[in-house]
């Protein structure tokens, strides 16, 4: 059970710093949040 939240925890914050990146690198947050949504 705490190998599952662990992971999930790390999968969120995977993806909170991935938004952040690509941010920071100029992208819109709508073309984040397209790109994000096709990925899933």
């Amino acid at each position: 059970m705490k190998m599952v939240l662990t992971s999930g925890v790390f999968s969120i914050v995977i993806g909170v710093v991935a938004y952040y990146i690509l941010i920071n690198m100029g992208m819109d947050s709508a073309n984040v949040m397209s790109s994000i949504n096709v990925r899933l």
